[in-house]
């Protein structure tokens, strides 16, 4: 009598869970890509091809050992996981878009308006420049310098100690006496009390919004007198 060997599995119904498997897989992995790399390989959940080859993979399991039905349920949910993550991405993204093109709309509104701006940024025009400071503390001694692109000082002066508001006006006059052209130029403020201990010095720009930019996700405004400046550096605007 002759027996016949039993098959422990068929090739086909491995190859099937296999491809189910990878399937998944692949899905997970690209349903938490962001950026370009989300761009470039969006994901999507196809129930058909995912059915197919659930049905391929039942067709050709060995009656002898059926596969467990918990696989399966394990494998439709991670589907349905995939599924309720991208259709949640796609709906934070619409959200997001939306956010971006209300905020660049508000800012838009700023165009025209003066506006004071915290920024050590001195934008020198026709021979005139001028800004506010304000000294953290009592001030034994303020120096103001007025800084090139290469950040060297060109011009100083002495500042005035006393606290609150103070105002510094500059004829753009170097301090070898010759016409410095009209630019942007920094300002630094070196503020010390009666120990030489420094002090904290903030300084202020009133100028005009000229124009409203969009770099890396950022807005940034450009004022009348070349000084970029972001949001958060606008203290008040009218």
């Amino acid at each position: 009598m002759t027996t016949t060997p039993t098959t422990t599995g068929s090739p086909t119904a491995k190859a099937a869970k296999d491809a189910i498997n990878q399937a998944t897989t692949q899905k997970l992995g690209t349903a938490g890509a962001t950026g370009a790399d989300a761009g470039a390989n969006k994901p999507t959940v196809d129930y058909e091809a995912f059915l197919k080859l659930l049905t391929a993979q039942l067709r050709n399991q060995d009656p002898l050992a059926p596969m467990d039905a918990s696989q399966f349920m394990t494998q439709l949910a991670q589907l349905s996981t995939v599924e309720q993550g991208v259709r949640t991405n796609d709906t934070l993204a619409q959200v997001l878009d939306t956010l971006k093109n209300s905020g660049m709309r508000m800012d838009m509104a700023y165009l025209g308006r003066s506006v004071e701006v915290s920024t050590d940024q001195l934008s020198l025009s026709g021979g005139k420049a001028q800004m506010a400071y304000a000294v953290e503390g009592a001030a034994a001694s303020v120096k103001i310098e007025v800084l090139n692109d290469a950040g060297q000082p060109i011009y100083s002066a002495a500042g005035s100690p006393q606290t609150g508001r103070q105002t510094f006006a500059w004829d753009g006059k170097r301090a070898d006496g010759s016409a410095a052209p009209d630019g942007v130029y920094r300002v630094r403020v070196t503020a010390k009390d009666k120990t030489g201990a420094a002090l904290k010095a903030a300084t202020v720009v009133t100028d005009t919004v000229k124009e409203v930019r969009t770099a890396d996700g950022a807005t940034k405004f450009v004022l009348k007198g070349g000084a970029t400046v972001s949001g958060t550096d606008i203290l008040s605007a009218s």
